[in-house]
């Protein structure tokens, strides 16, 4: 092979020739349809190298360094041999379209259809030559390993297995994860996160693990894109940037002896469910925009303890354990992997028309009532898993009878579940200051709650006594009716007296500290409130508003 090299304008070049074999155009993100790698055969009289080029660096000629035996025989010739290459390009560009590179995983709708990258590799699209980027690449699901009907029929009979109560609504945020894209670009504003909450011990991370964090950390068979609670959110947030349509756990947020470190877990929870469920771009690092990828990725956390806020709690689609799961067995995440990866590829090919029933179906549900987060997040949960069930109906794992029986199963179970995450909103509620206590008074005298009466001996009967402007009230008959209002459970005496002081609202003797006084001798000491002053304090707090109806505190003269 004496002479081998790239000649032009008569002049010998290098000692090795060069041609394009491949080239990949960019599927996805920012630079959508440029050029993103080229594939060069190179040959000398040494041997031969394949090369993948970035095409920002074609014109480099940085992959030369990587063989020493190639030869550019003069620095000069760096330029002529930049463009013959540029010019094979273009020539090679004119006779071939090339394959596709990724850097976003999840679904990307082509022109031959829609395909969805499971990391590393993509599904549904057999005719792609596709390569991805570093990020994504390390990334891998597991294929069926059975047929897909046998596939669905045995991850059925796995969730069976192992309390269906739990994990059916936690693979089925698994497929749903998978769709998300696509219920987003349907125009449904779902926000929701899964949050499997219950105390140690009880099996939450390794049902996550095995029914919804089925992916793999290259091949090696160790669960991808799960983070622990106690490393640093920047960890996350790479997760979540490089796993769109991907499943990605924050793990283990434990309950904590010292008030502090409860209180950073509990942010930390709450910043991880906003920032997840927001859908919005995200900054991992500082300098940096975060403007793509976007964090569509399905989250799940599990969790020691339930969220304190009302927002935080409507985020999520909550499944708490209450007793040790049983019943699973080694392979459950690869039967989970391999039903996930089937209902795709049968998925695929129907995405138009499941897009465009979701929407009919989604609009036909708004239509006379609005969804909240919650709602919302249910209504799509059973959406992806009804899908689901309809793969496994078409691939012969089950019959319509059966079909109809699981999906009211899991109807139940939503139920259920929606039933203890209300519980649980009821609670958050319960302990929100809604009102003062000067207000709260007020309200109870004028709806006649609090038992009033004009004569003072009536105050040792459990009455308060109005005489005028003057309102007598036993503290025992304060403390009851407080303490049932929403944010006022366990509140005692002295806080409610404080709190009448702060307002202006009581009636004290000089040469007594005390917030109480006794209208009389022989009588305890009771709160000496002025009429006026509770009104004044009350219509100041509100308004004036949610009184109507109501009477003046003129009007309790005639006690």
């Amino acid at each position: 092979m004496s002479g081998m090299g790239i000649y032009r304008d008569g002049k010998r070049l290098c000692n090795f020739e060069v041609a394009v074999t491949q080239i990949y155009r960019w599927a996805d993100g920012p630079n959508c349809g440029a050029l993103a790698f080229i594939d060069l055969h190179l040959r000398s009289d040494a041997g031969c190298y394949q090369e993948r080029v970035p095409a920002e660096c074609i014109g480099k000629l940085e992959f030369l360094k990587r063989h020493p035996d190639l030869c550019l025989y003069q620095r000069r010739y760096r330029d002529s041999l930049s463009a013959c290459l540029s010019e094979r390009l273009s020539e090679y560009l004119q006779r071939n379209t090339g394959g596709l590179a990724f850097c976003q995983t999840g679904l990307h709708r082509l022109e031959k259809g829609a395909v969805f990258v499971a990391g590393n590799r993509v599904i549904g699209g057999c005719e792609v030559d596709a390569i991805f980027s570093q990020d994504i690449a390390r990334l891998h699901l597991e294929p069926a390993r059975y047929e897909s009907g046998r596939q669905a029929e045995e991850l059925l009979e796995r969730l069976q297995a192992n309390d269906p109560f739990v994990t059916t609504p936690v693979f089925a945020f698994g497929i749903l994860t998978a769709l998300q894209s696509l219920v987003l670009e349907c125009g449904i504003p779902l926000a929701s996160v899964l949050y499997i909450s219950g105390r140690s011990g009880l099996g939450k991370t390794e049902t996550v693990k095995r029914f919804f964090a089925v992916y793999d950390q290259d091949n090696t068979g160790r669960p991808a894109l799960i983070t622990e609670a106690g490393s640093t959110m920047a960890g996350f947030r790479e997760n979540l940037r490089a796993a769109r349509d991907l499943p990605v756990v924050l793990d283990d947020l434990c309950l904590s002896t010292g008030k502090d470190s409860q209180r950073k877990r509990l942010q930390t929870g709450a910043q991880v469910i906003r920032e997840a469920a927001n859908k919005g771009a995200v900054r991992t690092k500082a300098g940096e925009h975060g403007m793509l990828p976007s964090t569509e990725a399905g989250v799940a956390i599990t969790a020691e303890f339930d969220m304190q806020t009302v927002s935080d709690v409507t985020r999520c689609i909550i499944v708490s354990l209450d007793h040790p799961m049983k019943g699973g067995r080694t392979d459950d995440r690869s039967i989970a992997a391999g039903a996930l990866s089937a209902f795709l590829e049968w998925f695929l090919p129907r995405y138009e028309q499941e897009a465009q029933l979701l929407r009919e179906r989604y609009q036909a549900t708004t239509e006379n009532k609005r969804l909240d987060r919650l709602a919302t997040g249910q209504f799509c949960l059973q959406w992806a898993f009804e899908r689901f069930m309809r793969f496994a109906v078409e691939t012969g794992a089950t019959d319509e009878t059966c079909y109809k029986e699981t999906i009211r199963f899991f109807d139940r179970t939503l139920k259920i579940w929606n039933k203890k995450q209300k519980q649980i909103l009821d609670r958050i509620e319960s302990a929100i200051i809604k009102e003062s206590i000067p207000c709260l008074l007020w309200k109870g005298i004028q709806k006649k709650i609090i038992p009033v009466h004009q004569k003072l001996k009536k105050l040792e009967e459990g009455y308060a006594v109005i005489r005028g402007q003057d309102l007598f009230l036993p503290p025992g008959v304060a403390e009851w009716f407080i303490s049932v209002q929403n944010g006022y459970r366990g509140i005692n005496r002295n806080r409610i007296g404080r709190a009448l002081k702060l307002a202006g609202v009581l009636v004290t003797h000089e040469s007594d500290k005390a917030n109480t006084v006794k209208p009389a001798q022989g009588f305890h000491r009771v709160y000496h409130i002025r009429l006026d002053q509770l009104e004044k304090a009350a219509l100041f707090e509100t308004g004036g508003n949610g009184f109507e109806n109501s009477t003046s505190a003129s009007t309790f003269r005639g006690f």
